[in-house]
């Protein structure tokens, strides 16, 4: 049994618009079953605090389709506390795990004091629990915390409730946005509005700027924007077209596509030197890098074979070697957290769909049974990649669980959504 306790701060939300909203397409018939009890309050606090907490975690937990919950109406009680709770209660119900919890206390300044309990009810043991301290007004922030511990507890894997996306709005012919989320598409900002094309966001690891492409100045510009602040700087790069940026994961450089005469090659710019250092010197397109997880290495797509494959590089000897080699188009390379697979588009008979294979096979598997997806981007937990694709002419994201039990979709209510990319963990 784990204990966890946390103090988080105030949060302050910036806009309670959703454009974005997740829907479930289709679901295992054999998944885990939660009950999300509501929690329970000491008296002189309002009830509305508890039934509001168990509400958002179950929305949490269900949000990529993994889970199913049991109804509270078909709940035999409502414990909130261990003495009170007995798993024949829940066996009975078909439970595999239940979360209670209470909030304990708040004082004058509007801190709550909150315990919850995750019970394993197959095998009748209490396998989590924590205490929490949070302001009445984030009862939001509270419930992700509180749903991240507690499905990691259940999986194995990083929550990532509150992490976030950025992605490009194309709401119609002549105007751009940039914007970013909650990975539930709540909270939504528009970063940046531009009457000309914007692509390729990438998240800084702190979370704290985004990179990205605009062409507002008649050719592809990558500019560096802070989330806080608003302002941007562009990197001098010196090309005829500059594109594709990504961080490095340890966030001292930032690789990117240069195209000096029309020949695009790979790059990396140093943060703190604002200097470019050249990786590729072919006569063939290489493009869209993308880095391990140890920084060390730069998978990108390139045609230099004759036709898009992808390429592995090593930042300091420059040594290369192709990765696939099944098919005529692979492009849009990214590793996964384990820096053992790579996830990418691979075409096929007309068709673009998201596949992934391991570093040291060839085997590919293909993820996706839609035709034109592009721009996979992977939680930063290594279980769900959302994508780019299209319903006619319309653009929206689209989003499967690496296990396959789950796929989902995120509308854009008007226009087209592109570029998806999920932001790091906090740390």
């Amino acid at each position: 049994m784990k204990k966890i306790f946390f103090i988080i701060g105030f949060l302050i939300s910036n806009n309670v618009f959703s454009i974005l909203e997740i829907e479930i397409l289709k679901g295992s018939d054999n998944l885990s079953k939660i009950a999300f009890v509501p929690f329970g309050v000491e008296e002189n606090i309002k009830e509305v605090y508890g039934s509001k907490i168990s509400k958002y975690i179950q929305e949490n937990l269900l949000l990529f389709g993994e889970f199913e919950n049991l109804d509270k109406a078909e709940m035999l009680s409502y414990p909130s506390s261990e003495e009170d709770f007995y798993y024949r209660d829940w066996k009975v119900l078909g439970v595999d795990y239940s979360i209670i919890g209470k909030v304990n206390s708040i004082n004058s300044f509007g801190s709550l004091s909150i315990s919850y309990s995750l019970f394993n009810i197959n095998r009748r043991i209490k396998i989590l629990e924590g205490e929490i301290v949070g302001n009445e007004d984030n009862l939001k922030g509270i419930s992700k915390i509180i749903s991240n511990r507690v499905y990691e507890e259940i999986t194995g894997l990083k929550g990532i409730f509150d992490t976030k996306l950025a992605y490009v709005i194309n709401s119609n012919s002549d105007t751009y946005q940039m914007c970013i989320s909650d990975i539930d598409g709540k909270n939504e900002q528009i970063l940046f509005t531009s009457s000309a094309p914007i692509m390729s966001p990438d998240w800084s690891p702190d979370r704290k700027k985004i990179a990205y492409v605009s062409f507002e100045n008649g050719l592809a510009e990558i500019f560096i924007q802070d989330l806080s602040s608003g302002k941007r700087e562009s990197i001098q790069a010196l090309g005829m077209t500059n594109s594709a940026p990504v961080w490095s994961p340890d966030g001292k450089s930032i690789a990117l596509v240069v195209s000096f005469s029309g020949n695009p090659d790979i790059f990396l710019y140093s943060i703190r030197k604002k200097r470019l250092i050249r990786l590729t010197d072919h006569y063939g397109i290489d493009t869209e890098p993308s880095w391990s997880p140890d920084s060390k290495k730069i998978i990108f797509t390139s045609d230099r074979s004759g036709s898009p494959q992808l390429y592995e590089i090593n930042t300091q000897s420059k040594r290369k070697k192709r990765l696939t080699r099944d098919g005529n188009y692979n492009a849009r390379g990214r590793y996964f957290p384990d820096g053992k697979s790579i996830f990418f588009v691979h075409g096929n008979n007309g068709r673009f769909q998201i596949a992934t294979k391991k570093i040291t096979s060839r085997y590919i598997e293909t993820l996706t049974s839609t035709s034109l997806d592009e721009s996979p981007t992977i939680s930063p937990n290594g279980n769900i990649i959302i994508y780019a694709t299209k319903n006619g002419s319309n653009g929206y994201l689209g989003g499967i669980t690496l296990d396959g039990k789950s796929r989902f979709s995120l509308p854009l209510k008007n226009g087209s959504v592109r570029e998806p990319a999920w932001s790091p963990l906090l740390n």
